[in-house]
């Protein structure tokens, strides 16, 4: 049990640490990413209290004799609750800061709030109800959480720097929503075919995460956001720079 709930700290570090990699333009304040991944662990509380009003509970619906309209009910408000709690404070706190300037930053600060909502719950999982349901998680959904977010944050990101609707984060919430939903319903349907969905729809989440992340990289070189090229020497004081940031270590300044 110590080594998956070890495992799920190295994945969500890696997570982290190739988030930020690929965020190459302004730094982001280091205490405003911590805040995006305390977001997420406090919707997580809150999601917990919400679904405890939500008709019903998970073994009953285990049972072979409920019905998959109630099933559906419970599965889809669970999905309502947990998006909507991660992305939506979240998302009014960063739209009109400063540092909330790039596409990638849509991605960053949205997935580290999945990660921090996340993390406690594969957690909480394992825990209760032993290994082989962390390790369960653990293989098919690493980044699950922070890829629903992400999505949606992305659009946020897209909405504020090219000053579309809003609308369009709202469909993106939407879509997610019923993602995560489709996802629970399809593990308690007592259906192969929708199991099998379920556990594509994760695998293509994460796939869809990493290719946001190379578009966003793309769309913020695009419009002179983010560093473009190897600059493997600073271009004002000739420092080297082997990690091809935007700001030089050593004065400071572009590189």
């Amino acid at each position: 049990m110590l080594i998956t709930i070890l495992l799920f700290f190295g994945l969500a570090a890696f997570l982290v640490w190739y988030l930020q990699s690929k965020d190459r333009g302004e730094r982001e304040p280091i205490e405003m990413l911590w805040a995006a991944a305390g977001f997420g662990f406090a919707a997580m509380i809150v999601a917990i209290v919400f679904e405890k009003f939500l008709p019903g509970n998970l073994a009953d619906l285990q049972d072979s004799a409920a019905s998959n309209a109630s099933r559906a009910g419970i599965m889809f408000g669970i999905g309502l609750i947990e998006e909507v709690c991660k992305f939506v404070p979240l998302a009014f706190f960063l739209y009109k800061k400063r540092y909330f300037n790039e596409h990638t930053d849509g991605i960053l600060y949205f997935a580290l709030a999945g990660i921090g909502f996340g993390l406690p719950e594969n957690i909480l999982y394992t825990l209760g109800q032993g290994t082989g349901a962390g390790v369960g998680r653990l293989i098919l959904m690493p980044f699950f959480h922070a890829a629903l977010t992400a999505i949606p944050g992305y659009y946020l990101a897209k909405a504020k720097l090219k000053r579309k609707p809003l609308w369009h984060v709202a469909v993106a919430l939407g879509a997610v929503v019923f993602l995560h939903g489709f996802y629970n319903f399809g593990l308690i349907a007592h259906n192969y075919f929708l199991l099998l969905i379920s556990l594509a729809t994760t695998i293509s989440l994460v796939v869809v995460l990493f290719m946001l992340i190379a578009k966003a990289k793309s769309e913020d070189q695009a419009i002179g956001l983010s560093v473009v090229g190897q600059n493997a020497f600073c271009r004002n004081c000739g420092w080297p720079n082997p990690k091809r940031q935007l700001y030089c270590e050593r004065c400071g300044k572009y590189a």
